[in-house]
């Protein structure tokens, strides 16, 4: 029992460091021929001692050379494996049955957001600025031309200054910036949102319906038939997806069509001469008239948009027609 523990300990140490057991080896080896030389069991000389000595040495070293290589190989193989099953378990976290939300990591959130849009058939949005509509979502979903495409729209109201510079200073500080955001530039961005809602119901499949918020909240809402995702202001910060299929989802679809019922309801010009067919040719004019035919209609009473801070004299209708495309490439 003794002898086996003890061979069983020399092979944990073997497995722990081999070029030391590969040593000991060599040494044992020679130790054993010089022992049989000294009985003469066998007759050796120094130089063919030094000689088997080399060459055993040479031969364990080899042995343990090929066992680390293979024990890289191992590894390396494993980490593979390994990392396949996290994407594979994030998959499942994400798309399986029953799933309920997940977080994804900044790196992802652009990639997920246009994976929703792939197959949507319909999109709501709830959110601060929606320059993202504006680049990407809204022409995404102008390509669709079999059928009508709703599109729900829940953003800030640019008329309302107050509610436009609190939202410039959380975004200021939600990015880490040494001063507070221009509240003028977040009326022009939401002016030409607008806009662009406006051009795309005409032009396009796409059927916007737009209600004014008068309070902000920090997290944007991007929903698809399929899928929905949470984002904060900071670009930094991680999202959250939630399939369709789970509570999440349900749950933050009827808040929005809760919500939806009881916020200021904007209607949209649709008069033709507003919106050029070629969305390059929009003009300061297209906006102006564009914009000054809109208005919010609230507990039964209809008011225009551009009044108060929004008055058409406040306004560089240039920029915000710019600003109505800013980012889409075709």
């Amino acid at each position: 029992m003794a002898l086996g523990s003890r061979i069983r300990n020399l092979a944990v140490a073997a497995k722990r460091s081999p070029a030391d057991a590969a040593t000991y080896l060599v040494i044992a080896v020679i130790a054993a021929l010089m022992l049989l030389d000294l009985f003469n069991v066998i007759s050796l000389s120094v130089e063919t001692l030094s000689k088997a000595a080399i060459l055993i040495l040479i031969f364990f070293l080899g042995v343990v050379a090929t066992t680390k290589r293979a024990a890289v190989k191992h590894q390396a193989a494993l980490e593979h494996v390994s990392s396949g099953l996290d994407r594979l378990k994030r998959e499942i976290e994400l798309h399986g049955a029953g799933a309920q939300a997940v977080e994804i990591p900044a790196c992802e959130i652009n990639s997920r957001l246009k994976d929703l849009l792939q197959s949507a058939n319909s999109w709501h949005f709830r959110g601060g600025l929606g320059s993202w509509q504006r680049s990407t979502a809204l022409p995404a979903l102008a390509k669709v031309t079999r059928r009508d495409v709703p599109y729900v729209m829940q953003v800030l109201n640019p008329a309302n200054e107050d509610l436009c510079r609190r939202y410039a200073d959380y975004r200021a500080r939600s990015r880490h910036r040494p001063s507070t955001g221009d509240p003028g530039e977040i009326r022009d961005e939401l002016l030409s949102l607008l806009y662009a809602a406006a051009w795309y119901g005409h032009r396009t499949r796409i059927r916007p319906e737009v209600s004014l918020l008068s309070l902000f909240s920090p997290i944007r809402y991007d929903m698809s038939d399929t899928g929905l995702i949470l984002t904060v202001p900071n670009p930094e910060e991680r999202a959250l997806y939630a399939p369709s299929n789970g509570w999440h989802y349900t749950a933050v679809r009827d808040e929005l069509e809760q919500a939806r019922r009881g916020l200021p309801h904007v209607t949209l010009p649709s008069e033709g001469a507003m919106f050029p067919s070629d969305w390059t040719a929009v003009s300061a004019q297209h906006v102006h008239d564009a914009l000054s035919a809109v208005s919010i209609n609230t507990g039964g009473r209809s008011q225009t948009l551009l009044r108060n801070w929004a008055d058409t004299q406040y306004l560089d209708f240039s920029k915000i027609a710019q600003l109505s495309f800013a980012g889409r490439v075709n």
